[in-house]
Order: structure tokens, then C-alpha cells, then sequence
């Protein structure tokens, strides 16, 4: 019988006591299942990487990307399954992975124990003075705007969690706006090579870079292999409708103006001087002096209905 575990984000947008209740029902017909509650991102990362160590075989995130990205941080690297039960508000991973929206449809194909899908994942380190952290980002990373725009949104929970993609993308436009144009490069960059220094770094390894709402984002419109870099050299005020019409619509920014698309990178290293923020999957990961960003094929298996993530 397998042993399951539920690590729960009980404040998620889409969050029922009765959706966790029926979800737990589900898996208890099959198989070993109890429910975790951590208090705190990190918090559920430690208790998803020691259900990993205690034998679990399947871990379940309940909520949204966030409680995914910090469960997946004990399960990468490990014989253990991810599973997702999307409750969140935008749910970007989940729905890269097809997955059904509806909790106890869901919880049914994990419990279905259909084989596994391995998918790649960014891993990210970061380092701030003498502190190094590892991170692994599922479907986007980066360092400059894409993390700006996660602090300040995080700085407004209730409009976060009231209005979701619409508060995002109304923060990014104040962002972009307010504080980059006119900023100089502080961003480096170096892949073989190759380098190049900017205001920001932005990777694609999906076939998307992340949803506004049912928007697709993309920096290139194919599928990466393994991953794309957009290094943001300048950005000026007046190009921000360009911009927003080649990412909303073309899905396409290698021809805009004061960008540098790199296509095919496995490991890029950055310096910061000064500091630049950082970021994975919509979570803040704080300011950085140095990191590098290296694509790690097969490092995660998730419980998925086809094959739609590399």
C-alpha cells in the first residue's frame, strides 16, 4: 500500500474545508494517508523533505504554486512522487501539467497511481555575502523585474489573494514603469562564451513562462531546449505596449529592441553589483551578490496525466 502524505495551504483563493475532506477520502480508499499543516513556506519544504526520508511515496501539495514550489524543495532529486491538487488562484504549474482543476478529480489521478512523469527543473544558487541557498524553480526563475514585481505584489496579501492575475499584472505595469527605465546594468551574465549585462535575467524552460489569467507569457514561442535567457539590457517607457503585445499575443521577444535572447543554455552564472532580487515560481528568494542557474533533466517525478513538461 503506498503511504501518502497531504501538505495542505489552508488560505489558498480556491481552499474548502470539504475539497481537503473529500481529496482525503479519495486517497484514504488506496492507500496510507495523512494530513500535514505547515505553518510557512519554508516550513512545508522541511516537512515534504522528511515524509521523503520517512518512505512516503506520495506527496501531495494542496493550494497553489506556492505550496507546490516549496514541496517540491524536499521531493526533487528523490524516488518519491509529486502530486498537485490545484486550489490556488492561477495554478501556473498545474496547468502546464494538464492537470484536472477540480480537487477530487485531481486527488483521483494521483490515486490512480498511473506511472509517473519526470520532468526537469531549474535548479538556482544563490549566493548573498558568505550565505549559499539552493533552490529549484518548476517553471520560471529569474533576477531583476520578474522579482521586483513578486515583492512588491507579496506587500499587498489581501489584493493578491482578491485579484490575482489582474493585481499582477497591475503591479508589473507600475514596476516597469516606475523604477526601471533609466536604470543602468547591473546584471551579468555569462554562459560559455557568451555574456551580456542588463537590468534583468529571465528564463523560459516550459512552454510558457507564466499566465496572466488565461494569458499565456512566452519569451520564445517553441519550447526551449533546455532553457532561454532573456537578459533585459535597457528599458525604455516607451516600448512597454510593444513589449506587451509581443509577450501577450506574438509570444515572441527576441526582436525587441535593448533584449538579448540566449536559446539552448544549460548553466548560466550571474553577478550583481549592486544586489538584485531574486526569484522562482512567484516566490521572492531576496537580494543576491552572485547565482547560477543550471537545467537538471528528469529531477522530479510528478503524478501528470500526459506528457506535457520536459
Amino acid at each position: 500500500m503506498d503511504r501518502v502524505v497531504v501538505i495542505a495551504n489552508p488560505v489558498a483563493s480556491q481552499f474548502t474545508g470539504g475539497a481537503h475532506r473529500d481529496v482525503m477520502a479519495i486517497f484514504d480508499k488506496t492507500a496510507e494517508v495523512r494530513p500535514l499543516w505547515p505553518g510557512s513556506g519554508p516550513e512545508a519544504a522541511e516537512v515534504a523533505a522528511g515524509a521523503v526520508a520517512d518512505g512516503v511515496n506520495v506527496v501531495v501539495a494542496m493550494g497553489g504554486d506556492g505550496i507546490v514550489h516549496h514541496v517540491a524543495q524536499g521531493v526533487v532529486g528523490s524516488e518519491a512522487v509529486l502530486g498537485i491538487i490545484p486550489v490556488g488562484t492561477t495554478n501556473v504549474f498545474a496547468r502546464i501539467l494538464g492537470l484536472p482543476s477540480r480537487p477530487t478529480k485531481a486527488a483521483k489521478l494521483i490515486a490512480r497511481s498511473n506511472p509517473p512523469r519526470r520532468v526537469g527543473v531549474a535548479g538556482m544558487t544563490l549566493l548573498r555575502g558568505s550565505v549559499e541557498t539552493r533552490h529549484y524553480a518548476l517553471f520560471s526563475c529569474g533576477l531583476g523585474l520578474d522579482a521586483e514585481i513578486v515583492v512588491e505584489a507579496d506587500t499587498d496579501p489581501y489584493r493578491k489573494y482578491r485579484f490575482g492575475s489582474l493585481h499582477y499584472a497591475s503591479t508589473a505595469l507600475a514596476v516597469a514603469l516606475g523604477r526601471f527605465p533609466g536604470r543602468r546594468p547591473h546584471i551579468e551574465a555569462r554562459c560559455g562564451d557568451r555574456k551580456a549585462k542588463g537590468i534583468s535575467a529571465i528564463f523560459q524552460f516550459r512552454e510558457v513562462y507564466t499566465y496572466f489569467g488565461r494569458r499565456r507569457i512566452t519569451i520564445i514561442p517553441e519550447a526551449p531546449a533546455p532553457m532561454a535567457l532573456l537578459v533585459m539590457i535597457r528599458l525604455a517607457r516607451r516600448r512597454l505596449p510593444r513589449i506587451a503585445f509581443d509577450a501577450l499575443v506574438r509570444g515572441d521577444l527576441r526582436d525587441v529592441r535593448g533584449f538579448e535572447v540566449w536559446e539552448g543554455v544549460e548553466e548560466v552564472s550571474f553577478q550583481a553589483n549592486p544586489p538584485a532580487p531574486a526569484q522562482a515560481d512567484g516566490e521572492a528568494l531576496g537580494m543576491v551578490d552572485a547565482a547560477s542557474v543550471s537545467w537538471l533533466p528528469d529531477a522530479l517525478q510528478v503524478a501528470s496525466p500526459y506528457w506535457s513538461a520536459r
